[in-house]
């Protein structure tokens, strides 16, 4: 296949696919797919051989390239796109150029474009990022006026991010600055002046599975001044939260270990972790999806929970609730009149 033809038929898939549905979730799906596959390409061959292993393989590959490529063209037409995201499709139709020519046996049309391609994936990841390395600035060591050269003298190393405050009260982003030399960091908010920490750390892989009441996140990390690491947590949220291998994130706690939410700095995307488990008395009186439920549940997410006595007051709820629901389930009277305080309580809260 030529990458003519590799780009019309990624145009035909483009125009099939139609309309990409709302929210942020199809751009982020095709950035961390995208970047898991420049991540499997090998480099193109040196020079061409007859029946070359590398040729049935770039095919195999650009495949998933024409997929891709049609997924970012047709984010693009819907507008979906910002300018940030236009080097990481370019990235993707360079690679594509690069396999296909492979598959042609072209090794220095190959060459070319994988050239262009690495330095798209380049200015991909640091204009898609939240954050930034100030040790990562080319500073001059020639003068070519004086002819003369010198060491470069570099500060120590600081990052540079966007960071929300971990409390559910507040959550204002502020830049803020850190070593990376080390990954769990303490910050005071610039806003509601509390404490909440951070911790760190590159994205080799993340799973999600389904859990009791909402879903399981496992994340494989490499922490920030090296080594391995894993969190997991059991999220309630409906967002899908997307970490490409290579992302830097941020789990965000306040209160000690108490996990509040995970920002992916490498797209500036955070998940807010909803607590799971039931509400086990005002699901049996409204029944679950109801809105009443969804209040109830934000007040004792957002209000109680960030409190010492709130902390208890929910630990008591969830050891009482269980034979309180088994207490209630025949008695109709008793359970409306607990419906009708619930009803107010809702009603001053909402």
């Amino acid at each position: 296949m030529t990458p003519d033809q590799a780009f019309a038929a990624a145009v035909e898939r483009a125009r099939a696919l139609g309309r990409p549905p709302p929210g942020p979730g199809p751009l982020d799906a095709f950035r961390t797919e995208s970047t898991e596959w420049l991540e499997r390409l090998p480099e193109p061959p040196l020079y061409p051989r007859s029946d070359d292993p590398a040729r049935p393989r770039a095919a195999e590959l650009l495949q998933e390239g024409i997929g891709l490529l049609a997924r970012g063209w047709a984010l693009q037409e819907a507008g979906r796109t910002a300018e940030a995201d236009v080097p990481l499709v370019r990235a993707v139709q360079a690679h594509a150029e690069a396999l296909a020519a492979t598959t042609e046996g072209r090794v220095a049309q190959a060459e070319e474009a994988w050239a262009r391609a690495t330095a798209l994936e380049r200015e991909s990841r640091t204009r898609q990022r939240a954050w930034v390395r100030e040790d990562e600035e080319e500073r001059p060591v020639w003068d070519p006026v004086g002819r003369q050269s010198r060491y470069d003298p570099r500060p120590a190393p600081t990052v540079r991010a966007r960071i929300a405050c971990a409390h559910p009260t507040c959550r204002a982003e502020q830049e803020l600055s850190f070593p990376p030399s080390y990954a769990l960091h303490s910050f005071t908010c610039q806003r509601c002046h509390q404490p909440f920490s951070a911790y760190l750390a590159e994205s080799r892989e993340v799973r999600s599975s389904a859990a009791p009441f909402g879903r399981r996140l496992s994340f494989r990390l490499e922490p920030l001044g090296g080594g391995a690491s894993r969190v997991q947590f059991d999220d309630g949220s409906p967002d899908v939260f997307h970490a490409a291998r290579g992302d830097l994130l941020a789990f965000l706690y306040t209160d000690g270990p108490v996990l509040r939410g995970v920002t992916n700095l490498s797209t500036g995307r955070t998940l807010w972790r909803r607590r799971t488990g039931p509400c086990w008395i005002a699901t049996q009186a409204y029944g679950e999806g109801a809105f009443e439920l969804e209040v109830l549940r934000a007040f004792r997410d957002e209000v109680l929970l960030p409190t010492t006595m709130g902390r208890a007051v929910v630990a008591c709820y969830d050891r009482c609730s269980p034979w309180m629901v088994r207490w209630l389930e025949h008695r109709p009277r008793t359970r409306a009149c607990i419906r009708r305080g619930l009803d107010a309580l809702v009603e001053r809260i909402a």
